[in-house]
């Protein structure tokens, strides 16, 4: 059976909140897609060899609209 991401796929948003200024953070997509000009679009059976994430997870970057901190999130992929 194949996992997807539910937060790359739109099925729903997932909110952090900024540690340092309690500011609901925007989600700014994979981590993998930040690595060079070509990682959007490697297929998600190999991202976990670049992104080092395990295979049932998609690592997602959270920046904080007030203080621009960055946060790496592990979201676990759903069975489809």
């Amino acid at each position: 059976m194949r996992t997807i991401c539910p937060l790359c796929n739109g099925l729903y948003e997932v909110d952090y909140y900024c540690i340092d200024c309690n500011t609901i953070m925007v989600d700014k997509g994979p981590m993998v897609n930040y690595m060079d000009d070509y990682s959007p679009y490697l297929l998600d059976d190999i991202t976990h060899l670049v992104d080092g994430a395990k295979r049932d997870e998609c690592v997602h970057i959270y920046q904080c609209p007030e203080c621009n901190k960055d946060l790496a999130y592990s979201i676990e992929r759903k069975r489809i």
